[in-house]
Order: C-alpha cells, then structure tokens, then sequence
C-alpha cells in the first residue's frame, strides 16, 4: 500500500516524535511512504487570510508533487489537511485560478490536474488498512488505559468539507481505540478548538479554552489523551503547566500523538516511539508496554 507522505512543519521540528512514530508504525502497517522532500509549508491558516492566491498556490503545489508519484497523500496534521482540501475545492471549483496556478507551476516543471487523494493517517487506519487487519496487528492489546480522543477543529470542520452532517458525531478516534485495547471516555471539548491559531494573539485564551478540555477529560477518568493533530499536541502537552496555574488545578495528562497510541498496540516500545520526549511525562503509560518492551526501556 503506497502514499506520498506530507508531515508538514511540526513533525519534523517541535513534534518530531510524530514523524518519528509514523514511520515505524507505516512499517508494521506495510505502508510505503514516499516523503515529497521538496514540499513546503501549507501556510497554516494565517497565510490564506493574508494572501488567498499565494496559499492556494502553496497547496496545489504540494499537491502536484504528490500527483507526479501517481500516488494518494497522507497527511499527519489536520491543519494541513484542511489546507490541501481548500486548496483542491478552490482549484477544481474555479477554472481561472487553475489555470493561474498551472502556469506559476509550470515554471518549475510542475502540473497539477486535480486527481490527488488527500487522506489523513486517522482516515488511512479506517478506509485503507480497515479495522479487520487493525486488530490481527495489535499484538499489545492496551487493555484497561483508558484514553480521552481529541480531534480538534480541522479534521472536523467545516463539515460539509469532510462530508459530516454534524461534526460532534465524529467517532473515529474513539473506534480506534477500542480496536487496540482502549476504553475511550467520553467528555466534553472532544471535538473543540484547542487554541492554537489564537496562541499568537492571545496565549491567555488558549490556556483557558484548553484548561477545561484536559480538567474535563481527567474528571472522565482518562489516563491520557491522543491527538491526530501536532498543533493539537503542542497545545495540550506544553501548556499545561500554564493551565495548572491558572486553574489552580493538578492536570498532569500525558498527550499521546495518534501513531504513538497505534504503535504501543502493535508492539512498538515506548522509548522508540520517543514518549519521554512530552513536556507532560508519559510514566503512566509505562505499564502498557509489554515485558520485552520494559527491559528494551530500562537499559
């Protein structure tokens, strides 16, 4: 099973366990990656609002690349996601800024013809390894953790851009747990904002908004919390310590990356998928591990 792989900023800076972990888990799962080395950043968000066509071009680039290899994209950050999908709408919806874009393209040999399939990891461990081979892989069943899904905006919304009726009744994550041994609790902010984007204006609003979805989370009874989106992650793992102060509150939530919660199932141990490099400790999460992957840690 082939894709294109596009990490995006974060998971090859600030989240580099992310990148990490998602090339050893594509290695139990027998996906090839091919990784588009010449790709840029999407822009986050910011760069639409302040140059729509240049972040259109941006995206549709990455998209080009991916679509020279003859093979779907996997994505790893939902921001970025998001992006790509904007871009390809816009692209295929408008033929005046196709042919604008084309042409910039083509000045380094690059032609986009609308064909590329964008597809988050989350979406890749549903639609193309299925649940069915999912569960003859886990070889580490994490049974008894139990775990708080956080999605985030861009993976859910806007809805009609992911074909939901209604955001809020994403179940993926929550699935997917259960197929490695999780039991998912219920809470609310599962599918909120986590602050991100507004960190840069007001870092205050971010650690207030995040606050109550880990306080909510923790009072559910989780153990820890997994993210498919680094942005998530940097938010919800490097703030805490902001967020105990300001709600004079104990949180203490490991944040796990989605393909580190996939490869604790599949037998991977914990030191290779770079627990200990969160802000917030991972130890809870040390007993999950299997005997092997123990004595590999304790050496």
């Amino acid at each position: 099973m082939k894709f294109t792989y596009y990490p995006g900023c974060s998971a090859k800076s600030t989240c580099a366990e992310l990148n990490v972990a998602t090339l050893l888990v594509a290695e139990k799962l027998g996906l090839e990656l091919t990784q588009l080395e010449s790709a840029t950043c999407t822009g986050a968000r910011e760069l639409r609002a302040i140059d729509p066509a240049a972040f259109y071009t941006l995206n549709v680039r990455i998209l080009a690349l991916a679509e020279r290899e003859g093979l779907p994209l996997m994505t790893i950050c939902n921001t970025c996601t998001l992006n790509v999908l904007d871009a390809h709408a816009a692209f295929v919806g408008d033929t005046k800024l196709a042919k604008s874009i084309n042409e910039k393209l083509a000045e380094e040999g690059l032609h986009y013809s609308g064909r590329t399939r964008i597809s988050h990891f989350l979406w890749v461990l549903h639609e193309d390894i299925g649940e069915q081979r999912l569960r003859e892989l886990v070889i580490n069943p994490l049974t008894g953790m139990t775990v708080a899904a956080f999605y985030g905006c861009h993976i859910t919304r806007p809805p009609l851009r992911y074909g939901f009726v209604d955001s809020r009744n994403n179940v993926a994550l929550e699935r997917l747990a259960q197929i490695l041994g999780c039991e998912p609790i219920d809470y609310t902010g599962r599918t909120e904002c986590c602050g991100f984007h507004t960190a840069a204006h007001d870092e205050n609003v971010a650690i207030k908004l995040t606050g109550q979805h880990i306080a909510s989370a923790k009072t559910g009874g989780a153990q820890a919390m997994v993210t498919p989106c680094p942005l998530c992650h940097t938010v919800l793992d490097s703030f805490q310590g902001e967020m105990e102060k300001d709600m004079s509150q104990k949180l203490d939530m490991p944040i796990l990356h989605l393909p580190q919660l996939v490869g604790l199932a599949l037998g991977i141990a914990p030191e290779a998928l770079n627990l200990d490099r969160h802000m917030v400790p991972a130890r809870a999460l040390a007993k999950y591990a299997t005997a092997d992957q123990k004595a590999v840690t304790s050496q």
